[in-house]
């Protein structure tokens, strides 16, 4: 009988590398967990240190009491989703993850702190609700894809996200109001510095898996000896993902955001989005 998985096969960077077909059952199972895992140690980050501290910010400034209500009802859900993958990565790996909600993804408590500032800023940084709302239909996109692949997975990881899934719509019409509010007063020599801002956030820590995409990997293979005569060919590949174009596609595709690419599209110097997002 197979074995179940974590995360949707084509949701991992491993996946798309030559390497990825020679591998067993067993080392393909091992790598998915340890992905899988980490996928839910990204959302706790993005939702609790990127942007809660901007919803908070909300909650207090927004011009209206019924935006100022939908921040505070965001912050409470994304409480509560934080909580379901806290509570999930621990019953996994209760060793792991007994003092501290990340294991594999690559951020220092000096980092956690200095994005919770910055994300406070939210005013001065407004590119950080373009980072929100892309997240936040990427999320809708991965919680579909879990449903698509629902016989293959763990049941407890299908089971949170299906409860995800359900809370992104009211998440992403959030990041609407919020968007459609902020951004146009904000300054335009401040939105164009939010933009390349954007810009910049988006190719060095969102792309190619630089940092904790790829400490996952080391993990993973320092768990397999077998695999050491293969380490240098899959390092190399890895590397290479960046010019492999069916990883990158799969990344952002427009299709996956189609509320970020319609209201890109009325600010000039969001252009970039344009390319950015694959078709």
């Amino acid at each position: 009988m197979k074995a179940l998985l974590y995360v949707p096969e084509e949701l991992t960077p491993l996946f798309f590398t030559p390497s990825y077909a020679s591998l067993t059952n067993e080392q393909r199972v091992s790598y998915n967990r340890l992905h899988g895992l980490y996928f839910l140690e990204q959302t706790i980050f993005f939702e609790q240190f990127l942007g809660k501290q901007g919803l908070q910010w909300l909650a207090r400034h927004a011009p209206s009491a019924d935006l100022r209500c939908e921040a505070q009802d965001f912050i409470a859900e994304e409480d509560q989703h934080s909580a379901w993958f806290r509570e999930l990565l621990r019953e996994i790996d209760p060793q792991a993850y007994a003092k501290s909600d990340f294991h594999l993804l690559a951020a220092s408590q000096l980092q956690q702190t200095l994005t919770s500032k910055l994300s406070a800023n939210v005013s001065w940084l407004p590119a950080l609700l373009w980072l929100q709302l892309m997240a936040e239909e990427r999320a809708l996109h991965f919680g579909r894809c879990y449903v698509r692949h629902a016989d293959e997975m763990d049941p407890r990881f299908l089971a949170v996200q299906r409860k995800h899934l359900a809370d992104e719509p009211g998440h992403i019409r959030r990041d609407l109001l919020f968007l459609e509010w902020l951004w146009p007063t904000t300054p335009a020599w401040l939105r164009q510095v939010n933009a390349w801002l954007l810009e910049w956030l988006l190719s060095e820590f969102f792309l190619f898996p630089k940092r904790s995409g790829k400490r996952v990997l080391l993990e993973w293979l320092s768990l397999h000896p077998e695999l050491e005569l293969k380490r240098t060919t899959m390092l190399t590949e890895w590397q290479q993902l960046e010019f492999n174009p069916r990883y990158m596609k799969s990344l952002y595709p427009r299709v996956a955001l189609p509320k970020t690419a319609a209201l890109a599209s009325n600010w000039p110097e969001l252009k970039f989005m344009e390319a950015f997002l694959s078709d």
